[in-house]
């Protein structure tokens, strides 16, 4: 028994054994050629291009025009011209665009120029000379990215060092850079906080300069920590009670006589409060005692055997003085016409001064 199986060939199966049957022999055999390789294409091009004629032609121009790209390149990537708006330089502005395009040529050297220099600063650790440099191309062009670039990296450094300098217990000189940082970058999150931070551990030891009756050192700290955060009351209260008593110490040391040491109390309160009227009607009652007034002398001569001395305070009439004769608050006690001098002592501090005869003006 004979079994005959026959397949049912779909339409796109028949048009594509149609196709194949149609095809030449040597075609099939073409396309089943693999491509030539990279390396082959290559050999191929190289071996075209020396058996041309055109090549001693082009090879000089290809060869200058590519020292041309390359000395151009130089130039847009040193300088950076690449930044410049071209479009706005050329449509807008004074003078020619062949000008504005020059001075924008020559505006984008010098900021390169101060970029390098405020990295060169920052690499060496002057931070300041660093931030400066950067602040004047950031002036120049307030759009240039790379000097707010500069300005932040330096600033976070400026903090960095102030940081380090806080946990060594170096308040000065952290204070000084955290300000440096404040300074251009007012808005520095790290740098306000470690300026609070300073200022806390400040108003600590004036208060401990206040309980030893330290006073200079207590104002000194308490001003830097107004200058921190001027509605501090903890440290205005400070300042004005160390005030007052300075002021009631500088009475006593008057009445005693001590008129130097009620003189530096009067000034330390002066620094506290400037337009105190208290320690101003003071510092005028010492200051008779103990001023040195401009005193020159003119001349010596004798009258018998008494010796006389031509003396001028300041830019008053001259006085005719002898030995034991007051000049204002100065007693005078030696007049030597061999050496041309004349000695007089305070009345009140007995502080000695000598003056020599000087020429006529």
């Amino acid at each position: 028994m004979v079994f005959y199986c026959y397949m049912v060939l779909t339409p796109e199966q028949k048009r594509r054994l149609s196709e194949l049957d149609a095809q030449p022999a040597g075609e099939t055999k073409k396309a089943e050629l693999p491509p030539p390789g990279s390396a082959e294409r290559l050999r191929t091009l190289w071996s075209r291009v020396r058996t041309s004629r055109l090549i001693p032609e082009i090879l000089p121009k290809v060869v200058i025009l590519g020292i041309i790209i390359i000395v151009a390149g130089h130039f847009i990537v040193a300088y950076q011209l690449y930044r410049i708006d071209f479009k706005s330089v050329l449509t807008s502005g004074r003078g020619t665009p062949v000008d504005r395009l020059w001075a924008a040529v020559k505006l984008q050297k010098e900021k390169a120029r101060l970029l390098d220099e405020g990295h060169a600063h920052f690499l060496s650790g002057d931070l300041g000379a660093a931030l400066a440099t950067a602040a004047s191309v950031a002036r120049m062009d307030p759009r240039d990215a790379r000097a707010q670039s500069l300005i932040d990296l330096v600033a976070d450094a400026a903090v960095q060092r102030a940081t380090k300098q806080f946990d060594a217990g170096s308040l000065e000189s952290s204070l000084e850079h955290v300000r440096l940082a404040l300074k251009y970058r007012p808005e520095h999150e790290e740098a306000n906080e470690l300026n609070l931070r300073i200022g806390e551990r400040l108003l600590r030891e004036a208060q401990a300069h206040y309980r030893k009756k330290e006073y200079a050192q207590l104002i000194t700290k308490g001003k830097e920590v107004l200058k921190i955060n001027p509605s501090d009351i903890a440290a205005l209260n400070l300042l004005m009670r160390a005030n007052n008593e300075l002021l009631t110490r500088a009475d006593e040391r008057f009445i005693g006589k001590r008129y130097h040491d009620a003189l530096e109390d009067v000034r330390l309160s002066l620094k506290i409060e400037p337009t105190n009227l208290r320690a101003r009607e003071l510092l005028n009652q010492i200051s008779f005692f103990i001023e040195t007034p401009d005193v020159k002398l003119r001349g010596i001569t004798r009258f018998g055997k008494v010796k006389y001395a031509t003396i001028q305070v300041a830019q008053g009439s001259p006085l005719y003085v002898k030995e034991g004769d007051l000049v204002r608050n100065f007693q005078v006690t030696t007049i030597d016409p061999e050496a041309r001098t004349v000695k007089l002592v305070q009345v009140y501090t007995k502080e000695e001064i000598t003056i020599e005869l000087t020429k006529p003006e």
